[in-house]
C-alpha cells in the first residue's frame, strides 16, 4: 500500500526548500502519494514534472506571511489539513520551514488529536533562517514547538546545526540527521571540451578565470564580502576575473558600493547585468531555475555566509567538480576538509543574538571574516587548478555521500516509528 505525505512543499531556487522538495518530488516517483500546501513566493519554481499534488496558496506580503505564524491565511491552511486527516487519516505530516509550515501542521495534528481518528506522525525539519532570524524573536515558541508532545521526530542537516538549537532553544528532544542529497543527473563535473564549448556559448573566454557565487544574497550571505574578497583577488591574478552572482539582485549592496550595472540586452544570455571593476567583471542572473550550466563551467565556488545550517550551494558545487572558498561556519565544512577540495577560511562564530545584531545594524562584516585567507585561497586556486582526476574524485565522493536514494532510504525508516 502506498504512504500518504502531506507537507509544506515549496520548491524554491536554493537553500532548505530547494533540498526538501526535491525529496518530496524523489518520494513522490517512489512509492508516496504526496501532497502539498504552501505559499506562492517570488522565488518559488513550477516543478512541472513533479507528481506532488501542490494546493498554492497566493500571499502578497510573503515576509510577513512567513514570521506571522499566528495570521488568518495560515489557520486557513491548518484547518484544510485537518479536513484531509479526519476524511485520511492514515496521512504522515512532514513540515519543513519552523514558521509558518511546521506551526501549521501542527496545529493541524491537534486539531485532530481530539477527535477519534489515528494519531498521524509528524515530523519536524527546521531549516537555518527559521532559527537564527525568525526563532529568536519568538523563542519560547520555537522551545514549544520542537518540544510539543505531539511532535514525533525531529530532522535536520547537520550534526553542529543540531548542537547549535539545542544549546540555543535548551530542546529537549533529540535529532536524526538526513543530510541533504543531490540529483546526479543533475549536477556532475563536466569535461573540459564542454566547459570550453558551453564558454563560448555565453561569450566568455577558455582562460577566463570564473568564480561562482549562488545564494539567495540576504545579508546573512555577505555578498559585499564575496564581491571584496573577489576585487581584492583579481588585482593579482594574470587571467580576466569573472564573478557570476547567482540569486536576487542585491540593490541595497550595489547602492552602498556603488557599483554601476549595465544591461545586457541579449535574450539568449543568462546574465541580466554586467558591472566593470577593473580587472573584475561581475555578471548579474537574477533568480533562475537551472543553476547548472554556469555552475559546471566555473572554476570556483565562492561563499562567505555568517552562518549557514549546511549550505547546498557548496555541495552542488563540490557535485560539479568545482573547487569551493567558504567560510567555516558552514555545516558541510567536515566534508569540504575530508576530501581536501577547497578552503575554509577562518570566521568569528557568532550567537545567535548576536549575529541578528549584526544583521540589524548597519556595521561592516570586514572584522568578522579572515579576508586575506579568503583572498590567498581564491590566489592559490587560480594559480593549481585542480586536475581532471581530483574533480571527478570529489564529484564521485559526494554522488555517493549523498545520493538521493540514500535519503529515501532513511527517510523510510524515520517513519517505520
Amino acid at each position: 500500500m502506498r504512504k500518504s505525505i502531506i507537507t509544506s512543499y515549496h520548491h524554491s531556487f536554493a537553500g532548505g526548500s530547494k533540498n526538501s522538495s526535491r525529496l518530496m518530488h524523489y518520494l513522490s516517483q517512489n512509492g508516496y502519494d504526496v501532497e502539498g500546501y504552501f505559499y506562492e513566493t517570488p522565488q518559488y519554481f513550477n516543478y512541472t514534472i513533479s507528481k506532488v499534488k501542490r494546493v498554492i496558496f497566493d500571499s502578497n506580503f510573503v515576509y510577513s506571511e512567513v514570521i506571522e505564524s499566528e495570521s488568518i491565511k495560515n489557520y486557513l491552511i491548518a484547518n484544510k489539513i485537518a479536513d484531509c486527516l479526519k476524511s485520511a487519516p492514515q496521512q504522515i505530516l512532514f513540515g519543513a520551514n519552523l514558521f509558518p509550515y511546521c506551526n501549521i501542521l501542527l496545529d493541524a495534528k491537534i486539531q485532530n488529536s481530539g477527535l477519534n481518528h489515528s494519531n498521524p506522525p509528524l515530523i519536524l525539519h527546521p531549516v537555518g533562517s527559521d532559527i537564527f532570524q525568525i526563532g529568536t524573536h519568538i523563542k519560547s515558541r520555537v522551545k514549544w514547538l520542537l518540544d510539543h508532545p505531539l511532535v514525533d521526530r525531529l530532522i535536520t542537516y547537520s550534526t553542529s546545526f543540531v548542537e547549535d538549537i539545542k544549546e540555543y532553544y535548551d530542546i529537549k528532544n533529540e535529532f536524526t540527521i538526513l543530510h541533504p542529497f543531490i540529483e546526479k543527473e543533475s549536477f556532475f563535473a563536466i569535461s573540459e571540451i564542454e566547459k570550453q564549448n558551453r564558454r563560448k556559448v555565453v561569450g566568455l573566454q577558455e582562460d577566463d578565470f570564473i568564480i561562482h557565487h549562488h545564494s539567495s544574497m540576504r545579508k546573512i550571505k555577505c555578498p559585499k564580502v564575496v564581491i571584496d574578497i573577489i576585487n581584492k583577488a583579481s588585482k593579482l591574478i594574470y587571467q580576466n576575473t569573472i564573478l557570476f552572482m547567482v540569486g536576487p539582485i542585491p540593490w541595497d549592496i550595489l547602492k552602498e558600493m556603488k557599483l554601476h550595472l549595465i544591461e545586457i540586452s541579449s535574450p539568449n544570455s543568462p546574465f541580466k547585468f554586467e558591472t566593470k571593476m577593473g580587472k573584475l567583471t561581475i555578471y548579474w542572473t537574477g533568480i533562475i531555475s537551472d543553476i547548472k550550466f554556469l555552475l559546471q563551467i566555473s572554476d570556483v565556488e565562492l561563499n562567505a555566509s555568517l552562518y549557514d545550517s549546511f549550505n547546498i550551494s557548496l555541495l552542488e558545487a563540490m557535485a560539479c567538480g568545482i573547487p569551493v572558498v567558504t567560510s567555516d561556519v558552514v555545516g558541510i565544512k567536515e566534508h569540504v576538509q575530508k576530501f581536501d577540495f577547497g578552503y575554509c577560511f577562518p570566521t568569528r562564530k557568532l550567537s545567535f543574538d548576536k549575529l541578528n545584531d549584526i544583521l540589524l545594524s548597519d556595521k561592516s562584516n570586514m572584522p568578522l571574516f579572515d579576508i586575506d585567507y579568503a583572498v590567498s585561497s581564491i590566489l592559490s586556486l587560480a594559480e593549481n587548478k585542480k586536475s581532471s582526476n581530483i574533480r571527478l574524485e570529489a564529484s564521485k565522493y559526494v554522488a555517493e555521500m549523498f545520493d538521493i536514494n540514500k535519503a529515501g532510504n532513511l527517510f523510510d525508516k524515520i517513519f517505520s516509528f
